[in-house]
């Protein structure tokens, strides 16, 4: 079957050409095939002497274009093939500058990545003033560089600091903000944007349209302090782990020194270089899971058959409450808050404003602005105010028994079709719901702290969940700009059931004499963001503690905490919040130094030297093999069906370095025989009594791995959201 066009060249009879990008049944992307089209048609246009300008446009109601396709990248092999795709696509973009015509583009929805490459060799850029009009290069967060000129051209559109800010960021800015930079030259209401863009050629017909140039504001010695300032910042960002940032830093660098063509060389042999490395291929499939998610999440918030959340109510206003609450304001629903009594009420509303206040200084927000936000938040004073609620979220104390009475108060006072929630980090969901009267209603939606800044949200669901209620509560989550991943019921869930495995493991090393400054610093030399003893202290070691005794009782001798975890508990410690835990902490919140009482009291030990590499090698195995088994079963008890929904979790909740592409890609990085191997040692070492699971051992015998060549959710075409349903409603089938 031929396939449709996806570029269609129309003409005016004022002799401007229109090329309309519109790829059939998905996003635009700038696919090799749109590329070769592309190429036709301003060969076309080049070839029609009766053509005076032209403007490039798109088809889509809401995109311009979302970037290059990273499913050709990812497939590219070898370093060479980067490198051809990255100078084919400048030589095709470049043909821009040489119709001797004026091109003129119009922006409408996101334009990324490759977008608004193309974007910048056109001699004019006009935008929509529509809140979807973003701009961005997003190539550094996916390990890559601009790759069809935007190192090269953006700073020499709108300076250097303010392209490298918004390079290394990866963050899109709005048109208006386009517009401010020098980025874009016009902003239009959409109703007149089209006839806005021919006049706008005319007039560079008329006129003259060379490229517009940054003023130069940035002399040799100050360019070099600000590479120099860059570079340090970036060395400290990354550790030296991921290698996108500091090298676009040196094409920028050395490119501005040189003629365009000689600078757009060197921008795709650093492309071909990075696109054929395993950190851009790690986190490029990253991004497809996360954007898989997300897709589904966002199908189900606009289909007319699941229920739509209009009012959230929240019942309990701690920590978690006031947290969900401020989100769920910020995301334009109305919230209704209720607490035990009056005085916890007055204190949770109080939380609330003052997480608007501190979030208004980073959205820099007026009054005005913040009032009206804080005005979706309503007090309620019992339950029956909460009779207009579409979904509630319990987030009382940690207890059964306490949580089941409000969610039956709360079931008595709500609509036949009000959605059910707890927010809990390890409590049974389904034996919650053996105790209420409409279970097919109820479900888990786990936030992790702080709610504002984890983008993770596990909804949990137990065997009688209806799927009316997942799609519900997976729409909501999508609604509140978190990443949903769908997980049936069971001890710990996913997350925090992986990470307790990782820190009862450190406590087994503390406990074999391990210096517990070595314990942590292996962790964080491996990419961790912090050690698993400093992460007990942010968790707070009450919570922790709680978590693993769930654990223990809901798997056994697997969990069983070593006896020098219940000599800490017995200390009393706080953790960060208080200042006193595994570590000091100042009022800041600055780690200070292990705990002296640890020391003394326990027997526990540090160390004034770093480990040596091979025992820092050793220790992370220590750490991080046992998380990968329990990832297994994880997968066997289908409380997760795909590798892919490990990672994201994994990555998402406790920043598991994501240069890695997450738990189960680096076990399959290892090879899964080493990783069987190596997993026995482990259990070895620590005492004996735990067994590789049966699933590695079978995958090992098979030659397989949690990624089967390319996994599923990868290999599928950006996009293509709607057979993401059957992903997110899994749990509540199975």
């Amino acid at each position: 079957m031929r396939q449709a066009k996806q570029i269609i060249l129309k003409k005016k009879a004022s002799g401007v050409a229109f090329l309309m990008i519109d790829c059939p049944g998905r996003v635009n992307l700038l696919t090799a095939s749109v590329m070769s089209e592309m190429e036709d048609a301003l060969e076309q246009v080049a070839g029609d002497p009766d053509v005076k300008a032209v403007c490039l446009v798109s088809g889509k109601s809401d995109t311009f274009i979302s970037g290059a396709d990273l499913h050709e990248i990812v497939n590219m092999r070898a370093q060479s093939e980067a490198y051809e795709m990255s100078r084919r696509g400048q030589a095709v973009l470049a043909r821009l500058r040489r119709l001797r015509r004026p091109a003129v583009v119009g922006i409408h929805g996101s334009c990324l990545g490759g977008g608004l490459e193309l974007a910048l060799w056109c001699h004019r850029r006009i935008a929509t003033d529509h809140p979807e009009t973003v701009l961005g290069l997003p190539e550094v967060k996916l390990g890559l560089i601009p790759g069809l000129g935007g190192t090269q051209l953006l700073p020499r559109l709108v300076g250097l600091r303010t392209a490298l800010e918004l390079i290394l960021s990866s963050e899109p800015v709005s048109a208006r903000r386009a517009v401010e930079i020098g980025l874009v030259d016009d902003l239009v209401a959409p109703d007149h944007f089209m006839a806005r863009l021919e006049k706008e050629a005319l007039s560079l017909v008329a006129g003259g349209y060379d490229e517009r140039a940054a003023a130069d504001d940035l002399g040799p010695e100050k360019q070099k302090s600000l590479f120099a300032m860059m570079e340090r910042s970036v060395r400290i960002k990354t550790k030296g782990q991921y290698p996108a940032p500091s090298r676009v830093l040196k094409v920028i660098r050395d490119g501005l020194s040189m003629p365009l063509e000689q600078a757009l060389e060197l921008e795709a042999a650093a492309f071909g270089e990075l696109a054929a490395g395993e950190v851009s291929r790690n986190l490029i499939h990253l991004f497809f899971s996360s954007e898989f998610a997300r897709q589904s999440a966002v199908s189900l918030a606009r289909d007319d058959r699941y229920g739509r959340v209009g009012t959230v109510a929240i019942v309990g206003g701690g920590t978690m409450g006031a947290g969900i609450a401020h989100i769920a304001a910020e995301a334009g629903l109305n919230v209704v808050v209720k607490e035990a009594d009056a005085e916890r009420l007055a204190a949770s509303i109080k939380s609330i404003s003052a997480l608007f206040q501190r979030a208004s200084q980073r959205l820099k927000l007026g009054a005005e602005e913040i009032a009206c936000r804080l005005g979706r938040v309503r007090p309620a004073g019992s339950c029956q105010e909460l009779a207009g609620a579409d979904l509630v979220i319990e987030a009382v104390f940690e207890d059964t028994d306490t949580k089941v009475a409000v969610l039956n108060e709360v079931a008595a006072a709500v609509g036949p079709d009000c959605v059910l929630a707890t927010n809990t980090s390890s409590l049974s969901i389904a034996r919650m719901a053996s105790r209420l009267s409409q279970p097919e209603r109820f479900l888990g939606i786990h936030f992790f702290h702080p709610v504002d800044k984890m983008p993770l949200v596990e909804v949990v669901t137990h065997p009688g969940t209806s799927l009316q209620t997942v799609a519900t509560a997976t729409a909501l989550v999508a609604r509140l700009g978190k990443t949903p991943v769908a997980v049936a019921d069971g001890p710990g869930f996913l997350v925090n059931r992986l990470l307790c495995c990782y820190i009862l493991e450190a406590g087994r090393l503390a406990e074999q004499g391990v210096p517990l400054n070595w314990i942590d610093e292996a962790a964080v030399d491996f990419g961790m963001p912090m050690g698993p003893l400093a992460l007990l202290d942010e968790v707070g070691l009450n919570v922790a503690f709680k978590v693993a005794a769930v654990l223990h009782e809901g798997f056994g001798a697997r969990y069983a905490p070593p006896a020098v975890l219940a000599r800490v508990e017995a200390l009393g410690l706080g953790g960060k919040r208080t200042g006193v835990g595994i570590y000091l902490w100042d009022d800041s919140g600055k780690r200070l130094a292990v705990n002296p009482s640890l020391i003394q009291d326990i027997g526990l030990s540090t160390s004034d030297d770093r480990p040596p590499p091979e025992i820092s090698s050793e220790l992370t195995e220590r750490l991080i093999l046992p998380m990968v088994d329990e990832a297994a079963r994880c997968l066997e008890e289908k409380i997760v069906r795909k590798a892919r929904e490990i990672d994201l979790a994994m990555v998402m909740g406790i920043g598991f370095p994501a240069f890695r592409g997450g738990l189960l890609r680096y076990a399959d990085s290892l090879g899964i025989g080493r990783v069987r191997r190596r997993l026995e040692k482990v259990y070895e070492q620590a005492g004996g009594g735990r067994s590789v699971c049966d699933l590695i051992v079978r995958m090992e015998a098979d030659g397989r791995r949690f990624y089967a060549g390319a996994d599923r959710a990868s290999s599928a075409p950006q996009g293509a959201g709607g057979k993401a349903h059957s992903s997110g409603l899994a749990a509540a089938e199975g």
